[in-house]
């Protein structure tokens, strides 16, 4: 991480260090709006503001590996994600005993063109806002973040993510109350194909096969709807190649693998071509805990019902595709989104 000097005009800022295996070299400033905060490196339970700029990677084995010639939308997503988890334990002193649970997560581009990889570097920008809700003897349960993104200057994307903190107590017994079902569930998936061909890396927008998370479609998936595609996800691909490998199912999970059937499907119905679309939009919301120990898979369908209804032109009449997800296990919901996919031609 680089140190950004600091000088009159931003003595009550205060630098902080991320992970750097994704990230690489960044700034993070944060913003205390009282003089003990900066003094004390903690801050009442009040709204926070935090600065973090980066070079976009050119040549990472991820965030460079997309087919299309845009910046990855996932490297944003992942640095509101890194300065949430480190605004939780160092300004808003939530303890470390408490597991990080993503409870609704969006992220959109709101302007094409500064997304576009040219044969320069290009910078990264977020203006991040922090906010903490159920404060319990003066620490959150939980927190909300927003951000707006800037590429070079210009304003061009959005993400937000809102994520709790339960006590192990409460996390132990959601866990112990969704798992139960999921497993009795899996069971029935007992005959339904164990190994999972992959599709080829540009179906998924993708150029290297390491970083495929979804298997091929398939059919009789018990819990699933029948009028979409539904993909398992290779959840140890995932661990592999995704931040936070520890957690099984982290905000670049669901993002990714929803880009990359996302991709797929819009191959499928509409004829696009995944080097020349764009993840636009992404939202999404959960319900209890995955289990890293039971199969998941993604059903992607039209927004409408019908692929003719689920495509629709933006301002520039350029096709869009609208669509729906369901990350299912054991035929239990366990997150739905809404994507665009846009097909940049």
């Amino acid at each position: 991480m680089t140190i950004v000097p600091r000088t009159a005009a931003v003595r009550t800022q205060r630098s902080g260090a991320l992970p750097t295996s994704l990230l690489g070299p960044h700034h993070l400033l944060h913003r205390p709006q009282t003089p003990e905060a900066f003094l004390l490196q903690s801050t009442p339970p009040v709204p926070q503001q935090f600065a973090f700029s980066a070079e976009l990677p050119g040549d990472h084995p991820l965030f460079g590996d997309g087919v299309a010639a845009f910046h990855d939308l996932l490297s944003a997503v992942e640095s509101l994600r890194q300065t949430a988890v480190f605004a939780a334990r160092r300004c808003f002193r939530i303890p470390e005993s408490r597991r990080m649970v993503l409870t609704f997560g969006a992220t959109g581009i709101t302007d094409v063109e500064p997304w576009r990889r040219t044969s320069g570097s290009a910078q990264i920008a977020l203006d991040l806002r922090v906010a903490p809700a159920d404060i319990v003897n003066g620490v959150p349960h939980s927190l909300s973040c927003g951000a707006t993104v800037d590429i070079d200057g210009r304003r061009c994307g959005t993400a937000d993510t809102r994520i709790a903190f339960p006590t192990p107590l409460v996390h132990r017994h959601h866990w112990n109350k969704g798992r139960p079902e999921s497993a009795h569930r899996a069971a029935e998936l007992h005959g339904a194909p164990s190994a999972h061909h992959s599709p080829a890396p540009e179906r998924t927008g993708r150029r290297s096969t390491r970083n495929v998370l979804i298997g091929m479609p398939v059919d009789g998936v018990p819990g699933t709807r029948d009028d979409g595609l539904t993909f398992p996800v290779d959840v140890l691909a995932a661990r592999r190649v995704l931040p936070d490998a520890s957690d099984a199912y982290t905000t670049a999970l669901f993002l990714e693998v929803s880009r990359q059937a996302a991709l797929f499907t819009a191959t499928e119905l509409h004829g696009f071509q995944p080097a020349h679309a764009v993840l636009s939009h992404w939202q999404a919301s959960f319900r209890g805990f995955a289990d890293p120990g039971l199969p998941l898979y993604c059903t992607v369908r039209p927004a409408d019902g019908t692929a003719a209804a689920g495509l629709r032109r933006d301002e520039r009449e350029r096709p869009v595709a609208e669509l729906r997800l369901a990350f299912t296990q054991g035929g239990r919901l366990v997150s739905e989104s809404s994507v665009s996919v846009l097909q940049d031609c």
